[in-house]
């Protein structure tokens, strides 16, 4: 395979030691493989990083998409006493935008560079030696070099295509990628596909509706790696392989059959933390109290005077993770609640 002709996007958004720790070695991953590396992120890295590869890209646009429909993708958990159903507060995907600036932005500065091919991958896929090797198989095996587009896809059924790690020829990429010039753009764009995530925009824009020459894996990127340092940064949190993680989330959703209740929600961990919870109502504590993370927990809510409800959870003393929303937020939001049985 021609490296000379293909350059690595890389996208980021360090907000923590651990990111900035997490970049550096995916940077040194594809280094390693001889690829040139181009960076393209909304938030400002060191020199160091900098300086370990061979375009850097920041600009501070970092929209976040604002969704006029609920989306009907959730997460369920269901119990004999009770299911729990969440689209995080309609937020899922609301990044998305930024990130397919991000891809603009790499291709727009690799094509004056002369290159004609990249590869675009998030800030966590960090490849082993190994999994490089098996991944030049597959772009050899499947003539990479010569694909108008290459995904892997994450659900065929839904036409999802994996966002994290996918590639193919710089200008094909640019004309379809042209259409899409605003956020109000993006969400028409993908209304029809019942969700709002960078998966759905690049599921339809390929998969559904590519009419070059492309190839698609039709598996998820992890049946190929084995890697358990690919995708570790997740929510906001970076979580290592081998320690303890902080992989639960806040959400507070409505009761499905009595619309004055609500509740806060913590939901459940294999990893054992002692924290903080602490839930605002216009700013005042409403409750506080602290619990050992591991099941999930639920807090009962009177939303029936309204208000703007902030959750809260703190660990030795620092707030680590917080959702917010408005009453009106919660109670318009059909897909997350609590039903009890």
């Amino acid at each position: 395979m021609n490296k000379n002709q293909t350059c690595v996007i890389i996208s980021s958004y360090p907000q923590s030691h651990l990111d900035s720790s997490l970049l550096s070695l995916t940077i040194e991953s594809w280094t390693q493989q001889g690829y040139d590396i181009c960076l393209t992120t909304h938030s400002p890295v060191n020199q160091d990083i900098q300086k370990a590869v061979k375009y850097y890209i920041y600009t501070d646009e970092n929209e976040m998409l604002v969704y006029d429909d609920i989306s009907t993708l959730t997460w369920f958990y269901g119990t004999e006493e009770f299911t729990y159903q969440t689209n995080w507060g309609n937020t899922m995907g609301k990044h998305s935008y930024a990130i397919l600036n991000n891809i603009k932005n790499g291709l727009q500065l690799l094509e004056s560079k002369n290159y004609t091919n990249f590869i675009f991958i998030d800030d966590d896929i960090f490849l082993t030696t190994n999994d490089h090797l098996l991944l030049e198989e597959k772009f050899i095996e499947t003539n990479f070099i010569e694909k108008d587009y290459w995904f892997f896809v994450e659900h065929e059924a839904a036409s999802l295509a994996v966002s994290n790690c996918f590639g193919g020829k710089i200008a094909y990429f640019k004309e379809v990628l042209s259409k899409t010039q605003t956020p109000q753009d993006y969400l028409d764009y993908c209304r029809s596909t019942k969700g709002f995530s960078l998966e759905n925009y690049l599921g339809k824009a390929f998969l559904l509706e590519g009419n070059g020459n492309g190839h698609y894996e039709n598996y998820p990127l992890r049946h190929l790696f084995k890697n358990e340092w690919i995708g570790t940064s997740q929510g906001g949190n970076v979580y290592i392989p081998g320690l303890k993680h902080k992989d639960w989330w806040l959400d507070i959703v409505k009761d499905n059959k009595d619309s004055d209740s609500g509740y806060a929600i913590i939901y459940e961990t294999k990893y054992q933390f002692n924290i903080q919870i602490v839930c605002y109502k216009d700013e005042e504590v409403y409750f506080e109290t602290e619990i050992t993370t591991g099941p999930l927990y639920w807090f009962k809510l009177n939303l029936s005077e309204g208000g703007v409800w902030r959750l809260e959870q703190k660990l030795d003393g620092k707030a680590i993770k917080q959702v917010e929303y408005t009453t009106q937020q919660i109670i318009d939001n059909n897909s997350s609640f609590m039903d009890f049985n």
